[in-house]
């Protein structure tokens, strides 16, 4: 698995929606269940903290550019 220092927004979404495939197929061992709900929150979390560094990144911005 890649580290998320080296990941994308991106490619984080596209990792956690190949998860959510991997979790729903009835096939899907319930071996594998907990490897995969760990590494979606690992893959959440990161999402979670580039989306708020974003918006902080971006209000910072729009706050420099009204003074």
């Amino acid at each position: 698995m890649e580290e998320n220092n080296t990941m994308t927004y991106t490619q984080a979404v596209t990792e956690l929606e190949e998860l959510v495939k991997k979790m729903q197929d009835p096939e899907c061992s319930i071996d594998n269940l907990s490897e995969y709900t760990k590494r979606a929150k690992e893959l959440l979390d990161y999402c979670r903290a580039k989306l708020t560094a974003t918006d902080q990144e971006l209000k910072s911005i729009l706050d420099s550019l009204q003074s």
